[in-house]
């Protein structure tokens, strides 16, 4: 469940992102790439911070973590690429 809350943050940044940009008329003529460019680095970050919750606090093991990490990180570049 934690790791739907997750992408689903994910999908909500990007999309801030993109209403922030195009509001905002950042970014010159193109909106989306601007807040594409926004969002990576922030969502790898939330990623990684994810990743550090769950094998220092929780309780977890790297490699226990890594599946989670990689659905994590994935799904909402995946979607931006498309």
């Amino acid at each position: 469940m934690h790791t739907l809350k997750l992408i689903a943050a994910g999908f909500a940044l990007l999309g801030a992102l993109h209403f922030l940009a195009r509001r905002l008329k950042l970014g010159g003529g193109d909106p989306t790439g601007f807040a594409v460019k926004l969002f990576l680095p922030l969502w790898l970050v939330a990623a990684l911070v994810n990743l550090w919750v769950g094998v220092n606090r929780a309780g977890y093991t790297l490699l226990q973590e890594m599946p989670f990490f990689s659905l994590v990180c994935t799904p909402p570049r995946r979607a931006i690429l498309r």
